[in-house]
Formats: C-alpha cells, structure tokens, sequence
C-alpha cells in the first residue's frame, strides 16, 4: 500500500507539473527589440501580471545593428524602438504595420508636438508607423579635467554652453576624440558641419563633402564608440577626452554613480545637432495576442506613471508633459543637458530627425570611410 500510494504521489506531481508547464507555455508573448532602458523590470514586471503574459527582450547597442537583427528575423520581435531616420528603412524592407493609435487610450496625453510633427505623414501608404516615447540630441562630452582650458576656448562658448564642431578635427586634439559608430547619426552631423541646408537630404554635390568630413574625423580620432556602456569606458579610462555621442542623459547618470561627473561637461554643437525621437514600430508579422500586447505595451509607455520612470530612468526628454516629475538633479545640472526644459531653449539650431533621401547610401558611405587607411 505504501510502494502504491508513492507512485499515485508521484504521478500527481509529475501531472501538476506539466499543467504548470502547458499553463506557462500558453501565455501570450510579447517580443521587444530595443535600447537599453527602455524595457525596464519596474514596469515590465507589473504588465505581465497585469496581462498573464511574458516578455522577452533583447538589446542593441547601435541602430545598424539592431535594423540588421530585425531585418534578418522580423517575427522574432514584436515592436522595436527605433527613431523617425529609419523608418523608411524598415518600411522599405516591409518590415512595419501601422500602429491603431486608437488603441491608445494615452495618445492624446502627448505633447502637440510630437503628435503632429510631419515625419509620420512623409511615409506614404497611410496610418501611423512610429509613437514616440522620448527624445533627445546628439551632444560632445569633454573632459575639462585634462584638457587645457586655452585650447578649449578656441571652440567653446562657455555662456550658451557650445562646442564647435571644428573640435573634432583640431589638431591640439588629435589622438584624443572619439565618436559614435552610427551611420544615420554621424552623416547628418557631418552634412550640419559641411554647411548642408537639409542634413537628411543632401544634395549631389554634398555627398563627397560629407565623405571627406567623416574622413577628417576619423583621421583625427582615437577609436569609435557603440552604445552607452562604451561612450562611458572610453571616458572613465581617458581613452578619449572629447566624444561625440547619443547617450548624454544616460551617460550624465552614470559618470554621476562612478563619482568622476565633476571631470566633464557636456555641450551642445555651436553648427546645430540632430534631434532623435525614440520610439516604438509595430512590425508586420506580428499578430492576434502579441499584436494586443504591442499596443497595450506603447500605451503604457506614453501614459504618466512609465514617462515619469523614464525621466527618472534615463533623463532624456518625455513626450508626456505629466512625466517631467521624474528629472532628477543630475540632468538638470549645468554640465548636463538641458531636456527637461522647453525644446524651443536648445542654444543651437536643431534638426529633427526624419527618413533620409537614401539610408542605404548612407551606411555604404560611412562603411567606405570606416575601411579607409
């Protein structure tokens, strides 16, 4: 009796388990490709109780290679972030679906500005492709700790809080600047350096100009960066002591944590910057319940309590006017950036970002100056 009673034991275990596992492998999924901290367990975590569902996220650190992984596999990923540049890449690559803002019950708690901004509407084919979440600029960290302060002075204003361009291919500075390894980024700020009107349309006669303003800048630089994590090391280890880079807020929060944030200063470029405006793409064989949980999931995003965490989060600016909250002291500060504030008080001209003439030729060109001697 006791042998008998031990096996139904058993077999009520071993039946309670696998209903566990079929209840498990039943939940609905959602897939997210992004950049880091945008897919955090504060609020990742509450959404899949809320939602009996799991998500499962995977990073990028560069905008090329995360186009690269959802090109090469668009069903593994639900929605991915990604800014208004290269949109029309995806779209091109029939990657994309339209996203039913009227599933958004936060849609209208967005700022009028990003809402009715124009890039959306320059897509073709109708409906609504990209929700923003946050947005921000391309800036140069410098370490005024180590450079010295009459060579700074040649290319900074001190009471905007700009540097020029020009820095980056400074002679006094040779060997000690780096920059980000993105093409969609680094050909527009070199089109803004070379003088072109529209940086994310240039004309025939601008694209050898921007190729020989890309050489110059890698020429005179250290190394390349991809992502936050490597903008921070080549900073922290003075690698490179003038950077350009994506990640300022970001970047601001973590030379805070590492006590060294009083060795550096961000500033604005005195030519003018790009604007990039983070947000989700739906792509297009995502369906039926993971479809659901896309939306659910950019609702959430826009609405006030995960656009607070976000300012707390990652300081870059929210599209949700009821997330400004979140700021904390460090992005505020002076030698941070200045997105908490109105858009319209950047001290330089700025270019929001929209789907370029040709992403392609873009990628090819920067890859060609890459493999230059």
């Amino acid at each position: 009796m006791k042998r008998a009673s031990s096996k139904l034991a058993l077999a009520v275990v071993l039946l309670c388990a696998v209903a566990i596992g079929a209840a498990a492998a039943d939940k609905p999924v959602l897939s997210i490709m992004c950049f880091q901290g945008y897919a955090e367990d504060s609020w990742v975590k509450p959404f899949e109780q809320k939602y009996n569902c799991t998500v499962k996220i995977a990073y990028a650190g560069a905008v090329d290679e995360m186009f690269s992984k959802v090109k090469a596999a668009p069903a593994d990923y639900s929605i991915v972030s990604i800014d208004p540049g290269r949109i029309t890449m995806y779209k091109s690559a029939d990657l994309l679906q339209p996203v039913d803002t009227g599933k958004l019950s936060n849609y209208a708690q967005m700022g009028a500005f990003f809402r009715n901004h124009p890039y959306n509407k320059m897509l073709g084919g109708g409906g609504i492709y990209h929700i923003p979440i946050v947005w921000g600029t391309q800036t140069i960290t410098v370490n005024t700790s180590k450079l010295p302060a009459a060579d700074l002075a040649k290319y900074v204003d001190q009471k905007k809080g700009t540097i020029s361009l020009k820095a980056l291919t400074a002679p006094e500075f040779k060997g000690k600047t780096a920059f980000f390894d993105e093409s969609a980024n680094v050909c527009a700020i070199a089109g803004i350096e070379i003088g072109a009107k529209d940086p994310f349309h240039f004309k025939d006669d601008e694209w050898q100009k921007v190729q020989d303003q890309l050489y110059a800048w890698k020429k005179n630089a250290r190394t390349f960066t991809s992502g936050l994590d490597s903008e921070f090391s080549v900073l922290s280890s003075e690698d490179a002591m003038i950077v350009l880079g994506g990640n300022d807020a970001l970047l601001n929060l973590k030379l805070e944590d590492a006590k060294i944030r009083q060795n550096f200063q961000q500033y604005a470029m005195t030519e003018g910057t790009i604007c990039w405006i983070d947000g989700w793409v739906i792509t297009k064989p995502t369906k039926g319940a993971s479809l659901d949980l896309a939306h659910k999931y950019i609702d959430m995003m826009i609405g006030a309590q995960v656009q607070t965490e976000l300012a707390k989060l990652v300081g870059f600016g929210v599209v949700n006017p009821a997330g400004a909250g979140g700021f904390s002291p460090v992005i505020k500060d002076k030698r941070s950036t200045w997105w908490y504030q109105d858009i319209k008080t950047f001290p330089a001209p700025l270019y929001i970002m929209i789907p370029e003439e040709n992403a392609n030729r873009r990628v090819e060109m920067w890859n060609k100056v890459k493999a230059m001697p």
